[in-house]
C-alpha cells in the first residue's frame, strides 16, 4: 500500500510556547508550539559543579541539596539557595555564548527574587545586560517561570544572576529552582517548517509517523494513532510548563522486530526537535 506523507514539524522549547501550530487527525485537534526566535536552553543538564561541561558556582551555598549546579539540572524540584543577599548564581560555558534571553523558575513566592541584574563577564569586569526591579508577580505564574530578553552584541564565556532582594519584605535570602539561558537563532527561517512544505497541513489519515531528533543526533521513529499522538503532545506541552514526568513511554509496534513487545522511553530534556507526519492513502 502506498502512502503520501504530509509533514508537520515542532521544535522543543523548555521555556515559552509562542508560535501556535495546529494538526488535526480524524476529528482530533492538537496544538503544538515552537519559539523560532531563540534556541533551546544552551546550558546542559548539570549533574555536578563541572559535569557534564561548564562550571556552575555561586557566592553562597547551603549543603548538598541546594548547591548552585542544582539550578541548572533541568529539574524544577531542586534549586540553589542564596543564603545571603546580594547573592550571585553563575555559569561559565566552555566557549563564549551570546545570550539574549534567560528564564527564572522560582522555588516559592517568598524566596523568589524581586531585584536583580543579569550580567556577562568580559574578562575584567561584569557587564550589566539586564536589570529587573520589584518583580513580585510570581504567584500569578502557574508555571513558576518568567522569561526576560534583552539586546546583546557580545559573546561572554560567563554569566551571572545577581540578586539583591527577594519578594519577602524582610528577606535576606532567595531560592532559584532553575536558571536557563538562550541564544537567538541565526537562520532567520522557521525551524518548525521545511521550505516547500505546507506548514499547516490538514491531515486526514488515522495514523502518523512521529520522528524525534535527540540532542545526541539520534533519530527515533514511532508509528502512532491519533490518540497516541495527542498523548505525546500533551506530555510534551506539560513538561515545557514544568509539569509531568521527565520521560515518555512509547509502546512501539513500529520496527518491533522479533520481540513480543518493545517499549521505548524518551527524556524531554534530550529532545531537540520532532516531526509529526500524517499518512494518507
Amino acid at each position: 500500500m502506498n502512502f503520501v506523507k504530509r509533514r508537520w514539524k515542532g521544535t522543543r522549547n523548555v521555556l515559552a510556547l509562542v508560535l501556535m501550530l495546529g494538526i488535526i487527525f480524524s476529528g482530533h485537534s492538537f496544538v503544538q508550539a515552537a519559539d523560532n526566535e531563540y534556541t533551546d536552553n544552551v546550558i546542559p543538564v548539570m549533574t555536578g559543579e563541572t559535569t557534564p561541561s561548564g562550571h556552575a558556582f555561586s557566592s553562597s551555598k547551603l549543603w548538598d541539596a541546594f548547591y548552585p549546579w542544582k539550578a541548572f539540572d533541568h529539574n524544577p524540584n531542586t534549586g540553589w539557595y542564596a543564603t545571603v543577599l546580594p547573592g550571585a548564581l553563575e555559569y561559565e560555558f566552555p566557549t563564549p555564548k551570546k545570550i539574549e534571553k534567560y528564564s527564572i523558575t522560582y522555588w516559592n513566592e517568598n524566596t523568589a527574587p524581586a531585584n536583580w541584574t543579569f550580567d556577562g563577564w568580559d574578562g575584567t569586569e561584569w557587564v550589566q545586560l539586564d536589570k529587573q526591579v520589584n518583580i513580585r508577580n510570581w504567584y500569578t505564574i502557574p508555571s513558576k517561570k518568567q522569561e526576560f530578553s534583552f539586546s546583546n552584541d557580545n559573546s561572554y564565556i560567563k554569566y551571572r544572576l545577581n540578586i539583591t532582594a527577594s519578594v519577602f519584605a524582610q528577606g535576606n535570602a532567595s531560592i532559584i529552582a532553575e536558571l536557563e539561558m538562550f541564544e537567538k537563532n541565526n537562520s532567520g527561517t522557521d525551524p518548525g517548517t521545511d521550505p516547500g512544505t505546507d506548514p499547516d497541513p490538514e491531515p486526514t489519515g488515522d495514523n502518523a509517523l512521529v520522528v524525534i531528533k535527540m540532542i545526541s543526533g539520534l533519530e527515533k521513529e514511532f508509528d502512532l494513532t491519533a490518540s497516541e499522538v495527542k498523548d505525546f503532545i500533551d506530555w510534551y506541552n506539560g513538561r515545557a510548563d514544568g509539569r509531568g514526568k521527565e520521560t515518555f513511554m512509547f509502546d512501539n509496534d513500529f520496527n518491533k522486530g522479533p520481540f513480543t513487545s518493545r517499549k521505548d522511553y524518551v527524556a524531554f530534556s534530550k529532545i531537540q526537535s520532532f516531526e509529526v507526519m500524517e499518512y494518507t492513502k
